[in-house]
This record gives C-alpha cells, structure tokens and sequence, in this order.
C-alpha cells in the first residue's frame, strides 16, 4: 500500500507530464500560476479560490479542476476526500457546498499538500525537460 505523500506525488507527476507543451498552465504573461494559489486557498478558503479561478481562467481553472479531479479520485490505498470526482469547477463547488464544514476542511487541507506537490513537480520537470 502507498502513502499519502506518494499518492500525491504520482498525481502531480502525471499532471505535469501531461501538460509539457502546455501554456495555459502558466498564466498572463508567462507567470506562475501554480506558485501563487496556496497563498490563495489560505487566505480566501477553497471555496473562495475555485470562485476566483472561475471568473479569472487563465490556468487557475486548470489547476482548480486538477485539485478537484484529485480529491474525488481513489487512490491505490483507496481513499478519497470528496465523495465524488470534481470535473468542473461547477461540480467541484457543489460537492463542497453539498457536504458538512469538515468535508470542506479536510478538502483544503488535502488541497494545499496537493499544491505542495504540483510547486515541486512543476520546477523538478521543468529542469529535467530543459524548459
């Protein structure tokens, strides 16, 4: 069985993988969004921050949906977080809004060592690919 960190690690790995030519991930003008959306998620609350990458795009949709695919999925030992796979920002919303406060606390909680994980993958790819 694998661990939490390892979990997240294999997600983040994939996401980034997937997306090696990909530039909507990087935000106006070529900025990080990746950096700036755990500060984000702490200072306005998930739900706050989906609510943000909805109006604004330009990548924090992307990353705000990989967050939601993450958390409704199973991983190897299993467990998920959200009772359901978020495809959309409007679905991962309702999950969260559909549930109790503790559905939600756990969800960030597990959203911003998700975020840790995408930060590292992104510069470890990054350097690897010569990007």
């Amino acid at each position: 069985m694998k661990n939490l960190e390892q979990i997240r690690a294999k997600h983040a790995l994939a996401f980034w993988q997937a997306r090696q030519n990909d530039t909507e991930v990087k935000g106006e003008q070529g900025g990080d969004v990746v950096r700036g959306l755990s500060s984000l998620v702490i200072n306005n609350g998930l739900l706050g921050t989906i609510a943000f990458a909805k109006e604004k795009g330009k990548g924090y949709d992307t990353f705000m949906k990989e967050i939601g695919r993450f958390l409704g999925s199973t991983g190897d030992d299993g467990r998920k977080v959200l009772p359901q796979e978020a495809t959309s920002l409007e679905q991962f919303v309702s999950v969260l809004t559909s549930n109790d406060s503790e559905l939600l606390q756990q969800a960030t909680a597990e959203a911003l060592a998700y975020l840790g994980y995408l930060k590292r993958f992104k510069d470890c790819y990054a350097n690897s690919n010569g990007s």
